[in-house]
């Protein structure tokens, strides 16, 4: 089989999928940006491809670039997991025989009454879809047959967060005897992160030993949200890092308050590296973390509760190392980056199976 992989910047799951999947003898090249994680190791590989700029869903340059390469190469698989990506792929595929994986990674509303959605994902062109969690997968239903999902939790190396946590990075000096909150997250202009809320919550808790340490970007609004009340002092914005998981030494816990999501990475990076989880229960992170046995769960939109479930986990350490632990083991156990590669490599033979150009 020959696949071509579309992804303008890579992530730490896919850059391991493709290297892996190339070691396993699958013919894969990667059409990626020339900024992408891991172009080195893609290019020692001999399977990276820079790709053109494209920033829309019809951008003829890069249409143009894709249409040449399955000229060249007669791929019988392109596997786009970016959606502008996947929209000019099924462009440069027309009169092609070439199969189309598509990716959905969110569970914001698939509006068929948007005609942008059917320049990708709700083409008759995509032959596949893969979902990131069980609830997406579900919801896809209304759009696709069953024999046309597939469900792949990305999976997450304990390696990975092995050289997370051996990265240098700029020190971090909280008083002693702090107990630091984390979250790690891309929230600016994306209020369904729930930062805000997050921010919240610090401001109801008194305790001066309680901190919140949060890596990424963020809304100026709420930087203010955080100045402005009773706990400011103990509200750390340190903005967006490359490597976000090597903060998590600094971390006793890891608080999600997302109002929807999909399956974080850096939940997955918090449970690697042990460290206890508290989540909104909203489909997706609720897969990921079994309430009262590997995290603890919180209504969403809801600083209060936010509040009460770090206290709590302040107030017994033995928690804190119970959940870390059996969080970390079922990370081991369900959200392996082995399966993530075996699903992916059997879903590619099935979809090759009937490819003329094999």
């Amino acid at each position: 089989m020959k696949v071509l992989f579309i992804k303008q910047y890579l992530d730490r799951s896919e850059l391991d999928l493709v290297l892996r999947l190339h070691s396993m003898g699958v013919y894969i090249r990667v059409l990626s940006s020339s900024t992408t994680m891991g172009k080195a190791q893609l290019m020692d590989a001999g399977i990276y491809i820079e790709s053109r700029r494209y920033k829309s869903k019809i951008a003829p340059g890069f249409i143009w670039q894709v249409r040449q390469l399955l000229n060249q190469y007669k791929f019988d698989i392109i596997h786009s997991t970016d959606g502008k990506g996947l929209a000019n792929a099924i462009w440069a595929s027309y009169f092609k025989t070439v199969k189309i994986i598509g990716y959905r990674g969110t569970l914001a509303k698939v509006r068929p009454t948007d005609p942008s959605y059917w320049l990708g994902l709700l083409n008759p062109k995509v032959d596949h879809v893969v979902c990131v969690n069980r609830s997406i997968y579900d919801y896809m239903h209304k759009f696709y047959p069953a024999e046309k999902l597939t469900l792949n939790y990305k999976g997450y190396s304990l390696a990975w967060a092995e050289e997370a946590a051996n990265e240098q990075v700029e020190p971090m000096v909280f008083p002693p005897g702090a107990f630091v909150v984390g979250y790690i997250a891309t929230t600016y202009g994306r209020p369904h992160k729930g930062l805000g809320v997050l921010v919240q919550a610090m401001h109801l808790l008194k305790n001066p030993n309680i901190h919140l340490l949060f890596v990424g970007s963020y809304d100026n609004e709420v930087k203010t949200l955080a100045t402005q009340g009773a706990a400011g002092d103990r509200i750390h914005f340190i903005g967006p890092r490359k490597t976000g998981a090597s903060y998590l030494r600094y971390i006793d816990a890891f608080v999600l308050p997302s109002l929807r999501d999909g399956l974080p990475r850096a939940v997955k990076e918090a449970m690697a590296q042990a460290v206890p989880i508290i989540t909104t229960n909203i489909t997706g992170p609720t897969e990921l973390v079994i309430h009262e046995e590997s995290g603890l769960w919180v209504e969403p939109d809801n600083p209060a509760a936010i509040a009460q479930a770090i206290t709590r986990l302040y107030e017994s350490p033995a928690l804190c190392k119970q959940l870390g632990d059996a969080g970390r083991q079922r990370l081991i156990d369900h959200f392996s980056a082995e399966s993530f590669v075996a699903k992916t490599y059997a879903l590619y033979q099935r979809m090759a199976v009937d490819s003329p150009n094999k």
